[in-house]
């Protein structure tokens, strides 16, 4: 795999010059590292700081909205022309917030539309397009996610959550109880689920983001993440009994906090 530094001088020359911006999408597939189990992800992150900045031509914003657009059909899971899609919704994540209003009405448009992708990995792009926006403003991630929340499904859901995930934005103990209030109501609601719904993929990928995250949030707040862990524990549900455990069971909670786990494991258990 090529060094960041080396992607740099081979990419720059590339965004200085605008009659080169044709050649950026076979860059860009040609060094995917598709097919395979892991895309590049550090050029897909050297990519998306270009447009860490006010000063990008709409040609290069018209790009990304083109090839966020790529289908499924177009661009299945792991060919190469995936990666086109997935770094454009990174980039469009990272341009957010120096963006003019209206592109970021477009923006919010674009991320919201691609949660509910089939592709996994657009699924991702898209959490991390929020992780970037939430590293520099988190209001605008607040104000989506509340506003979105009531018609998402469970995709949109495990995206929420994915993006919430992110220890840099989790400094601020006011996001991790919006995370926490948020993983709590999707509790409720999976709790509240019939056995068709827990039989679909898309619950299945919901379950395994909880079984991740919460201890995420837990590990920033513990007082009230535990709080949490022990509220749904006490529930004789084996599909949220599976997220709990999961969380508590994670390295970040058992090594620092191992009574508090034991305590928990000890009423699933029950």
């Amino acid at each position: 795999m090529k060094e960041s530094t080396d992607i740099m001088k081979e990419i720059t020359p590339i965004f200085n010059n605008p009659e080169n911006y044709a050649k950026i999408e076979e860059y860009l597939y040609m060094n995917s590292n598709l097919p395979g189990p892991r895309g590049n992800l550090t050029l897909a992150d050297k990519f998306a700081g270009f447009f860490k900045t006010a000063s990008v031509r709409q040609e290069l914003i018209d790009y990304l909205f083109l090839w966020a657009n790529i289908s499924e059909e177009t661009a299945p899971v792991n060919d190469p022309i995936e990666y086109l899609p997935f770094c454009a919704i990174l980039a469009l994540g990272a341009h957010y917030y120096y963006a003019e209003d209206n592109t970021k009405l477009k923006i919010m448009e674009q991320l919201k539309k691609a949660m509910s992708d089939k592709r996994w990995r657009i699924r991702e792009a898209v959490a991390m397009g929020f992780q970037y926006i939430a590293e520099m403003d988190f209001e605008p991630v607040r104000f989506y996610f509340t506003r979105w929340y009531t018609d998402s499904n469970y995709l949109e859901k495990r995206t929420f959550l994915a993006a919430l995930a992110h220890p840099p934005i989790l400094k601020d103990k006011d996001i991790v109880r919006f995370s926490l209030n948020m993983s709590d109501a999707i509790l409720k609601e999976l709790i509240s689920s019939g056995d068709e719904n827990r039989k679909t993929e898309e619950f299945s990928v919901l379950s395994k983001g909880l079984q991740y995250c919460l201890s995420v949030f837990a590990a920033e707040l513990p007082e009230e993440g535990f709080q949490l862990l022990k509220n749904y524990a006490d529930y004789k549900d084996k599909a949220i009994n599976k997220i709990i455990k999961a969380n508590l069971l994670k390295t970040r909670l058992t090594k620092k906090y191992p009574q508090r786990v034991k305590e928990i494991l000890e009423v699933i258990n029950e």
